[in-house]
């Protein structure tokens, strides 16, 4: 990407960030977003199709330097998992006001996009063979079992994201003991101290 056109769309996430944190993402409007960040409607739908979408790629972007950063570390599967784990958290912390708001009771669009993402690094963790579902089920291909496993783990992940955000001070210390007492004992995972 050019220079200009990473500006433009930096200014975009952050408007869009800093707007969604104080009003449901539903209200946002192209106008808006492009005044707040200082370019034309047209920028704007160079960089995403709606608002919510704009949003969406905002925390997105963000979300893929942690598994990027996670790729190149060599640790084992279960420093890997709980290292990505946290960062997701304290991403979520950074813009609290939004998942809360978005998030709650299955929040569409952002449950679905952190979903997404914990889906997306256990099939790159299992692609790159850094981790392996050891379940087999009588009938099922590995393939089809290593994609069940990976979207039960992201939906279980993002729902125990949901209940934590309602607690008025949540901390990312409590949800990593929560977590790891209930992660599958075929899944990776970093005994608590």
């Amino acid at each position: 990407m050019d220079p200009r056109k990473q500006r433009s769309r930096d200014r975009l996430y952050a408007a869009a960030l800093a707007l969604a944190a104080d009003q449901p993402i539903s209200s946002l409007t192209v106008t808006q977003l492009a005044d707040a960040a200082g370019v034309h409607r047209s920028t704007f739908y160079e960089h995403a199709d709606s608002p919510a979408g704009l949003v969406e790629a905002a925390l997105t972007a963000e979300l893929d330097v942690l598994r990027s950063d996670l790729m190149k570390d060599g640790a084992d599967a279960a420093t890997a998992v709980a290292t990505v784990t946290e960062g997701v958290l304290h991403h979520i912390l950074r813009h609290i006001d939004i998942y809360r708001r978005e998030l709650a009771d299955g929040g569409g669009a952002l449950h679905a996009m952190l979903s997404r993402h914990f889906r997306g690094t256990t099939e790159s963790l299992l692609g790159r063979g850094r981790i392996a579902i050891p379940v087999s089920v009588s009938g099922a291909s590995a393939g089809s079992v290593a994609d069940a496993a990976a979207r039960f783990l992201a939906d279980g992940t993002v729902g125990i994201i949901d209940g934590w955000l309602r607690h008025p001070s949540p901390r990312v210390d409590d949800f990593l003991r929560i977590y790891f007492a209930l992660l599958p004992d075929w899944w990776p995972h970093r005994p608590e101290a």
